[in-house]
């Protein structure tokens, strides 16, 4: 595992064919990170900001991840939280497990892995889990391949099962609010001609609703 020099280190060498002493250091390759670790915390207005109380800054993650596995590793995070180390392995070719026992951080999870990744993946629940669910009270208009939401409440995310079994809800497309607009949107275009469609959604207050078409 190997950091970069701090900038002001190769500036010192690239300036004078004295510096260390006539040692050069492998500027390009880096060095190996000391016995402590300095990260910043993720700032109200950062872009990564969740608003989760227990996230991590990703470079974190990302530094335990590269130096503990390889690509194509299947690495786990049972506490996994607000998602973040989960999003390492997928950006960084790891296959992953994420679990966690609040619906919280499912949520959030899930979000996060919606807006970086463009391979699918699988959420997996137990039944004995509780989920705070209601009925989508709406209008939900289908057109071609088109469906709209009218008047919705207050949406965090909302998605389409476009051939509902009634029993396993396969997610074919997505929509969440953009961290840094309240706007979500609110038309979605289906990927397959719809044949039995049902969409959920998750409330800004956590709840989890739906409603079949």
């Amino acid at each position: 595992m190997r950091v970069p020099y701090n900038p002001n280190t190769v500036k010192t060498f690239a300036s004078s064919s004295k510096a260390g002493f006539g040692k050069v250091p492998d500027l390009e390759r880096g060095k190996v990170p000391e016995d402590w670790w300095y990260f910043p915390v993720v700032a109200r207005m950062h872009s990564e900001r969740t608003g989760y109380p227990t996230q991590k800054p990703e470079a974190l993650s990302e530094r335990i991840l590269l130096a503990s596995s390889n690509p194509g590793s299947l690495v786990a995070d049972f506490f996994c939280g607000s998602g973040t180390f989960p999003l390492a392995a997928a950006r960084h070719g790891r296959r992953f497990l994420a679990g966690d026992v609040s619906w919280r951080a499912i949520h959030t999870t899930r979000e996060r892995l919606i807006e970086t990744l463009r391979t699918p993946f699988t959420l997996y629940r137990e039944t004995t889990a509780e989920i705070p669910s209601n009925a989508l009270t709406c209008s939900i208009v289908v057109s071609n391949l088109t469906l709209s939401l009218k008047d919705p409440p207050a949406l965090d995310y909302w998605e389409i099962d476009p051939a509902w079994d009634g029993k396993i809800f396969r997610s074919a497309i997505q929509a969440r609010r953009p961290n840094r607009s309240a706007e979500i949107p609110l038309e979605i275009k289906m990927p397959v001609a719809p044949t039995n469609v049902c969409v959920r959604a998750v409330t800004v207050d956590g709840s989890l609703i739906q409603s079949h078409v």
